[in-house]
């Protein structure tokens, strides 16, 4: 039986079952609602005097390591992770940025920002020439130019913690708990090496960056993007936690205390959703949400809008509103630009979108040709089961 035939949708929220690692129970409803319904069970003040445990046994009083690194890319979760930690747990953190190549003005007023809580931070930009033949290489052949941004997100802030000897990392979400990934993994507090693996650098499973050796980069100049040793981990002792598994996890609450500490948002949307609060400090997220997009037939829209339905701040119709209407067309803001970068033309940035997309999930002609409109947009061949 074909995709198109088999394809659902979650009864609650607006995930398919296109969703990679997304599970459906027998009512219909996936595994990123049920977590949400867990996490109304669980009582957070023993969750919170876990974490305080935790990190008290991190601390150095006499001043002479870091307490913990927080991994940042200068959004609201890391600017919440930054704030809590420091303010309310009194931790002494490091936090570390992986600069991406295509960095916005409005994510450096935000860096500005994360910063005047009162740390110290490590901004790491990596040889721009290696970046750029890696993102190549993940538009080309994995769909996604974001790849290095990804892999150095994850990878970066671990090399730090063994070059500082700083055993404790701090993470955000987990974001197998929060949009319903692996069931075994989705409720576990830790973030370790093989997490990372199978679900924290995008296809890591597949292609390493190790392999690009036989792409024609040095492995000298792939340093950025390779995890430290098991060796080197044991010897530190480095543990990296999820914050979200000890303290409730609700992206607009955490909003609201960024914001009054000058975190800055988008005047208006964000290009492919209807929030103003992600997608923020670099140019072409919105192509890694497009090509999502194309492969699995849902996009940020769709993340954001299904969160707001599990928290009860949406109907499930009038999210499937929001999601018509600002999902899945090509975006074109920073388009010229994008295509300017990677030296191709519309026309060849329409290929490689074709190479990637899920012709069962979209509308062909009688030839199995995408039929497009005349913006090149595609139509999926229904939103609802």
């Amino acid at each position: 039986m074909c995709l198109r035939e088999m394809m659902k949708y979650c009864k609650k929220c607006l995930y398919p079952d296109t969703k990679p690692q997304l599970t459906f129970n027998s009512e219909g409803v996936c595994s990123a609602c049920e977590n949400a319904i867990e996490k109304e069970s669980i009582d957070w003040d023993v969750r919170r005097q876990e974490l305080k445990t935790i990190l008290n046994s991190y601390k150095h009083s006499d001043g002479s390591l870091y307490d913990c690194i927080i991994p940042i890319s200068g959004g609201k979760d890391s600017t919440y992770q930054t704030y809590i930690i420091k303010e309310e747990f009194g931790l002494n953190p490091l936090v570390v940025n992986f600069h991406p190549r295509d960095f916005t003005d409005l994510g450096r007023k935000n860096i500005e920002v994360l910063k005047n809580i009162g740390v110290d931070c490590i901004e790491f930009s990596a040889n721009p020439l290696v970046y750029k033949k890696l993102e190549k290489f993940g538009l080309m052949e994995l769909g996604d130019a974001a790849w290095p941004e990804h892999i150095g997100l994850f990878t970066l802030p671990v090399q730090v913690a063994v070059a500082y000897k700083i055993p404790l990392l701090i993470w955000g979400e987990n974001p197998q708990q929060e949009y319903g990934g692996d069931k075994n993994v989705s409720s576990q507090p830790f973030l370790d090496k093989e997490w990372n693996e199978k679900h924290g650098g995008y296809f890591l499973d597949k292609i390493k960056p190790q392999d690009m050796v036989k792409h024609g980069i040095n492995i000298k100049d792939l340093k950025p993007y390779i995890y430290p040793s098991d060796e080197q981990i044991k010897k530190i002792g480095i543990r990296g936690i999820f914050l979200g598994h000890y303290l409730k996890w609700d992206a607009r609450k955490q909003l609201d205390i960024v914001k009054k500490i000058g975190f800055h948002v988008h005047e208006t949307h964000t290009e492919g959703t209807y929030t103003n609060y992600e997608n923020l400090d670099t140019n072409f997220v919105a192509m890694h949400d497009y090509f999502k997009f194309l492969k699995y037939g849902f996009g940020r829209a769709t993340d954001h809008a299904s969160i707001d339905i599990r928290n009860d701040r949406l109907t499930r119709s009038d999210g499937l509103d929001l999601v018509k209407k600002f999902e899945g067309k090509i975006p074109r803001k920073h388009l010229q630009e994008f295509l300017n970068d990677f030296q191709i033309t519309e026309n060849q940035f329409i290929e490689i979108c074709e190479k990637f997309t899920n012709k069962s999930i979209f509308k062909t002609d009688e030839s199995g040709n995408l039929i497009r409109d005349t913006n090149n947009d595609l139509k999926k061949i229904h939103y609802d089961n």
